[in-house]
């Protein structure tokens, strides 16, 4: 597949182009997008029943109840839908970059695949991370808990959601250095400002792990709070690889954006026509002889 994604020969001209043709760009971007989608569901449809048993494993489940006589099928349809959606995750970033990109410069083919190749790594490793790390743990607490007192119904409409939505809460964490490396890139970040941020980083980190783990033991949260700031610690250094401390002048010009910027100035700095200062000229002679009967009457 890599093989046939090809960057665009000549890049759009964004100065040019109208709402209409971005919004036609736009359309054509989601179309494609839509058909990776199509395809990803008809495949996980056929595996729902084995994607269905993974989620249940780390819970050590064999079925689930559900409610209503619709409430299997819906459940299904959502399965797959869910992970059709993590098989188009590179579809996704690949066509959403190639929207975007020719805003921000020419940042050529090598780094449209380095960044969609590490940004749908990270993200899977996330979903797996969470699977294999922090579900299992957050499970066995939530359902041990108080067994002589509560006699637990795990519905398919509860517990589905539940595993979902923590997986991929553990995708988009894991996706902060992919975000490092376009904003180093872009020379928007560098590793100084990382690094002063970086006890700001704890708390915010603290903060967003007690949020994202599905219960309240200190375990799970260790578990999701680790890698937030291992992901850190890799911006930093992906930012310092990429974006390189350097004078305020070199960085500009090294930025893709830097090309925009010399534009514009140099916008400002056109010299004004000879026929706009001659007409200046002759607004300004009359301020300028009043100017000077003024002084001789002084």
């Amino acid at each position: 597949m890599a093989g046939r994604l090809r960057m665009p020969i000549r890049p759009r001209d964004e100065a040019r182009m109208t709402i209409i043709e971005h919004l036609e760009e736009f359309r054509s971007r989601l179309f494609k997008i839509a058909i990776a989608f199509v395809i990803a569901s008809v495949v996980t449809w056929i595996f729902r029943a084995r994607i269905f048993d993974a989620l249940l494993e780390p819970a050590g489940l064999k079925e689930l109840n559900f409610m209503g006589p619709a409430q299997g099928l819906i459940t299904d349809v959502k399965l797959a839908l869910f992970s059709a959606f993590l098989l188009t995750i590179p579809v996704i970033l690949y066509q959403m970059w190639m929207f975007i990109a020719p805003a921000v410069g020419d940042v050529g083919r090598l780094f449209t695949y380095i960044l969609v190749i590490l940004a749908s790594s990270l993200f899977l490793a996330g979903v797996a991370f969470g699977y294999y790390a922090i579900l299992p743990v957050g499970l066995q607490f939530l359902l041990g808990y108080a067994e002589d007192r509560y006699n637990e119904l795990i519905t398919a409409d509860t517990y589905l959601p539940f595993v979902t939505r923590l997986l991929l809460a553990s995708g988009i964490v894991f996706e902060l250095p992919a975000a490092t490396y376009v904003g180093a890139k872009l020379g928007l970040i560098t590793a100084p400002t990382l690094r002063r941020f970086r006890k700001h980083a704890l708390i915010v980190n603290a903060v967003l792990a007690a949020a994202l783990t599905p219960s309240p033991d200190p375990f799970s949260m260790i578990l999701m709070a680790v890698p937030m700031l291992l992901m850190y610690e890799v911006s930093i250094l992906i930012a310092r690889f990429v974006n390189p401390v350097m004078p305020h002048e070199e960085a500009l010009e090294a930025s893709p954006l830097s090309d925009r910027l010399l534009e514009e100035g140099d916008d400002e700095d056109e010299e004004v026509p000879e026929e706009a200062q001659r007409e200046n000229g002759r607004d300004n002679a009359p301020r300028r002889d009043e100017d000077d009967a003024v002084e001789r009457d002084l």
